[in-house]
């Protein structure tokens, strides 16, 4: 494998030739801003991992020169007019930013920067909850839950959650409770986001499956590329994506009524997901 310093040196070289090839290359006039939303641990990194890969590409991750203002985490976003002016002076017709902490606020975003569509990652509950422990840690679902029960609208956690998701978690929520049950209700609340703005019906936010972007990559980012307007590139950008970490929650137990909540909600993106891989073939058949 790589060590440290080839694999940095290679993202600068890399770097580099994506600013010469842009500065030649490009047309500032059909810029095109995607933003990557949704819970974490979906495969949001993933996919912006994929995005990089293209030349025409100027990807933002959680912590970037957008978020310079946030002091305490780095992942908060700066205000828009910041951002704004950041991004025009880029040269790149096709930016991406993967804003996950403002996933509440995709219709801001939208409404805010022209031209800008979002994706909203979804995963299955039990790969997220098992993803989320062993990256964050056995009390994070915890530690993400209180936020939402006593509203701090400070954190990022708790803004725009409805009344609905907030008493539901509270109905569940113990400091001895099941982790993996704090870890799915986290989820709960993320992707409930999705239906509470009404995100479904909006024609700006398309919805990805992890599992099926993960076993077929390509297919699903020509479909994101198809959508923006822009073009797919030659390269094999999406060689980089595996599939081994689906079902890897299959075995967790989590208490009944738990499951419950959550498997309504998984069924729900579901439904929608499948009617909207209906709409796209019928638009792109037409």
């Amino acid at each position: 494998m790589e060590n440290k310093l080839v694999r940095k040196a290679r993202k600068i070289f890399y770097s580099n030739k994506k600013r010469i090839y842009q500065s030649i290359k490009t047309n500032k006039a059909q810029q095109r801003i995607l933003f990557i939303v949704g819970c974490q641990r979906s495969g949001t990194t993933m996919m912006l991992h994929v995005f990089e890969g293209d030349l025409n590409t100027q990807c933002f991750a959680e912590r970037s020169k957008l978020t310079s203002n946030d002091t305490a985490r780095g992942i908060r976003l700066n205000s828009l007019d910041l951002i704004k002016r950041d991004l025009s002076k880029l040269r790149a017709p096709f930016i991406v930013i993967k804003p996950l902490v403002e996933s509440q606020n995709t219709p801001k975003l939208l409404d805010y920067f022209n031209n800008s569509q979002a994706v909203w990652m979804y995963r299955n509950y039990k790969d997220v909850a098992l993803s989320n422990i062993k990256q964050f840690g056995i009390q994070s679902g915890l530690s993400n839950l209180r936020p939402i029960i006593n509203n701090e609208t400070n954190n990022w956690r708790a803004e725009i959650v409805s009344e609905h998701v907030r008493e539901t978690i509270s109905r569940h929520f113990s400091e001895d409770m099941n982790p993996y049950d704090a870890a799915a209700l986290f989820w709960f609340a993320r992707n409930s986001l999705y239906f509470d703005l009404n995100l479904d019906e909006d024609p700006r936010v398309m919805l990805c499956r992890y599992e099926d972007f993960v076993v077929e990559p390509e297919k699903h980012m020509r479909a994101i590329y198809q959508q923006v307007g822009q073009m797919y590139p030659a390269t094999g950008i999406a060689s980089i994506v595996h599939s081994n970490s689906i079902k890897k929650g299959k075995d967790i137990e989590f208490s009944p009524q738990v499951e419950q909540i959550v498997q309504d909600l998984q069924n729900k993106l579901e439904a929608v997901y499948q009617a909207k891989i209906l709409q796209q073939q019928e638009l792109f058949s037409a």
